[in-house]
C-alpha cells in the first residue's frame, strides 16, 4: 500500500477516535415532589442525600414550574413541550375508565415527542416506571425498552402487576420504587455503548396522596421518622374552602372520599414521617442509578436531569393532595414548584445554581439543543432552550412561566403570581412574592396593584391566544382527553353533551 494511503488512512482513524460521542440522557422524574422537601431546597426535616449530592455537581433551578397541578397533564408536556390546552390533557388519566378506551390508546401519540425524536436520531430509548399517559401495555412515543406497571397510577406501593417489554408479571413483597430501581440499574449495566441511550426512569414515589401516604408506611425508613417534630410540616387549620365542599351534597363522591382522607392526613405525625420516608426510599433509588452509571464509567458523557411531575401539598394552606381539592382549582407555588437539577460534569458547574423563572414546557426543547439536536422543532411549543444558562454563557430570557389547572390560569413574574378564572367558575388572585412568598394575602382588590392586575391580565390573554389548540380550549367550549376532575362545570358551560373524548388519532411520523 502507498505512504499517502497510509497516511490518509491514519488521519481517518484519528479523526473517527476524536469525534466527539452523542450525549447520553438520563431523565429522572418523580411523582408529586414538591422542591420544598427535599434537603437540596432547604428542607431540613427530609433526608435525601444522593440528591442533594446530584444539586452539588450540577445546577439548581430555584424557580422550575410546573404546567398543572396533575401527573398526566404534566408528563404530556415534558413529552411534547406544549400546553395542556395543546395537547388536550387536563386531569389526571382516570385509571377507572382504562377498560373504555382504545386498547392502543396513547394521550399524545399524533405529537412530536422527545423519545421518538431521539430514537430516529440514533438513540436507544427507554421507559422505567410509571407510564400514566394511556394505555401501558406496550411501548408507545418512540420507547423501545418498556417496563411500567398495569395501572396509571399508583394503588399501593406493594404487591403490583409489571409489564416489562410485552410481559405481564406480578412483583410480590418489593416496594415498586426499589423495582423501577433495580431495572434502570439492570439496564444501565446491560448498556452496550453501541448507541446513546435516552432512559427515561419515572419513580412511581414519593406520591405524598393517599391511601399509600396516610398513616404509617411499610418501608425500611419509616421508623427512623417516627419520633421527628417535622418543622418543615405546616401545622395550620384545615382548608375551609375543602370542609365546605364535604359538607356539599352536590359534591361528587369521589372528591368526597378524597377530602376525608385529607383530614385524616392533616397534622397527622404517622403521615408526616409517612411522606418523609418515602421521599428518603426515592432518593436511595436515584443514589442506586448514580452509582450503576458511575460504575460503567458514563457519568461525564451523559446528562443527568432529575425532575417531577408536580408538587403535592404537604400542609401548607390547610390542604394535602392536589391543586384540584380546592373549588375552584388553585395555582399555589406549594404544589406547582418543582425541583430541577442538571448534571454533567465538565459541562456544567458544579454547585451552580440558577434563578431563571423555567416552565416544563422549556425542558424538551432545552434537551434537544443541550444534545445537539437543532434540525427539528417542537411545532407549535411555547418552550425556549435555556442551554446557554447550562453551559455558563449569557441567555436572552424573558423572565415569566404559565401554568393552567382546567378552570384557572397563571403568570408567574420575578414578582406576583396571578390567576384567572374561566368565567362564572371563582375570582382572580394576585399574590406578591416579594413580601408574601407563602402566597397568604390575595391583593387582587388592592387599589395600589390595579396597573399590576391589568398588565399581567393582558400578558396571560396573549400568551393563551397564542398558545391554544382550539379543540382542547377549555374555556371556549374545547374538550379533554380522558377526563376532568369537575365535568359538571363545562357542562353547565357549554351543554349537557359535553364530554371528555379517547379518541385514537393517527401518529406523528418523521416518514
Amino acid at each position: 500500500m502507498a505512504p499517502i494511503t497510509w497516511l490518509l488512512l491514519l488521519l481517518a482513524g484519528a479523526s473517527a477516535a476524536a469525534a466527539p460521542q452523542p450525549t447520553n440522557l438520563l431523565f429522572i422524574l418523580t411523582d408529586n415532589q414538591p422542591a420544598a422537601i427535599l434537603g437540596a431546597y432547604g428542607n431540613p426535616d427530609v433526608r435525601t442525600p444522593h440528591i442533594d449530592r446530584l444539586a452539588d455537581e450540577g445546577m439548581r433551578f430555584k424557580h422550575a414550574f410546573a404546567v398543572n397541578g396533575m401527573c398526566s397533564p404534566t408528563r404530556a408536556t415534558l413529552m411534547t413541550g406544549l400546553m395542556p390546552s395543546q395537547h388536550g390533557v387536563h386531569n389526571w388519566l382516570d385509571d377507572e375508565m382504562l377498560d373504555t378506551w382504545p386498547r392502543d390508546w396513547s394521550a399524545v401519540a399524533e405529537f412530536r415527542t422527545l423519545p421518538l425524536t431521539l430514537r430516529n436520531r440514533g438513540y436507544q430509548t427507554a421507559l422505567i416506571g410509571k407510564w400514566h399517559l394511556g394505555q401501558p401495555w406496550k411501548a408507545s412515543l418512540g420507547y423501545e425498552h418498556w417496563v411500567t406497571f398495569t395501572y396509571g397510577h399508583t394503588l399501593d406501593f406493594w404487591d403490583n402487576t409489571i409489564i416489562e417489554n410485552g410481559k405481564t408479571y406480578p412483583v410480590t413483597g418489593q416496594h415498586s420504587v426499589d423495582f423501577f430501581a433495580e431495572k434502570a440499574v439492570e439496564y444501565l449495566q446491560n448498556y452496550a455503548g453501541t448507541r446513546p441511550f435516552y432512559l427515561q426512569l419515572n419513580f412511581n414515589g414519593p406520591y405524598l396522596n393517599p391511601p399509600t401516604n396516610l398513616g404509617p408506611a411499610r418501608n425500611r425508613h419509616y421508623a427512623s421518622y417516627t419520633e421527628s417534630d417535622f418543622s418543615s410540616f405546616p401545622r395550620v387549620a384545615f382548608n375551609d374552602n375543602v370542609l365546605e365542599q364535604l359538607l356539599d351534597p352536590r359534591t361528587n363522591e369521589f372528591l368526597r372520599k378524597k377530602h376525608r382522607q385529607a383530614i385524616a392526613m392533616h397534622n397527622d405525625p404517622a403521615t408526616m414521617a409517612n411522606v418523609a420516608s418515602q421521599n428518603t426510599l426515592v432518593d436511595d433509588g436515584v443514589g442506586r442509578v448514580l452509582a450503576a452509571l458511575h460504575a460503567r464509567g458514563l457519568d461525564k458523557n451523559t446528562l443527568v436531569v432529575f425532575s417531577s411531575d408536580q408538587g403535592n401539598f404537604y400542609g401548607q394552606h390547610g390542604l394535602w393532595q392536589h391543586t384540584v381539592v380546592t373549588s375552584p382549582s388553585n395555582l399555589y407555588e406549594a404544589a406547582l414548584n418543582i425541583p430541577l437539577i442538571l448534571r454533567q460534569p465538565g459541562t456544567i458547574a458544579a454547585g451552580s445554581e440558577s434563578s431563571l423563572l423555567v416552565g416544563q414546557y422549556d425542558l424538551p426543547v432545552t434537551l434537544l439543543d443541550y444534545l445537539g439536536i437543532r434540525d427539528v422543532t417542537l411545532e407549535s411549543s411555547p418552550g425556549r432552550s435555556f442551554r446557554s444558562a447550562l453551559i455558563g454563557k449569557s441567555l436572552d430570557w424573558k423572565n415569566e412561566v404559565f401554568y393552567e389547572q382546567e378552570e384557572s390560569r397563571g403568570i408567574r413574574t420575578p414578582r406576583f403570581a396571578y390567576w384567572e378564572r374561566l368565567a362564572g367558575t371563582g375570582q382572580s388572585e394576585l399574590y406578591d412574592m416579594e413580601i408574601d412568598p407563602r402566597q397568604q394575602n390575595n391583593m387582587i382588590a388592592e387599589p395600589a396593584y390595579q396597573a399590576t392586575v391589568a398588565e399581567l391580565s393582558g400578558r396571560l390573554g396573549r400568551f393563551f391566544h397564542q398558545y391554544v389548540n382550539s379543540r382542547y380550549d377549555l374555556w371556549q367550549g374545547g374538550t379533554a382527553k380522558g377526563s376532568v376532575i369537575r365535568p359538571k362545570i363545562f357542562k353547565q358551560l357549554y351543554g349537557s353533551q359535553w364530554a371528555p373524548e379517547a379518541e385514537s388519532l393517527p401518529a406523528f411520523s418523521e416518514e
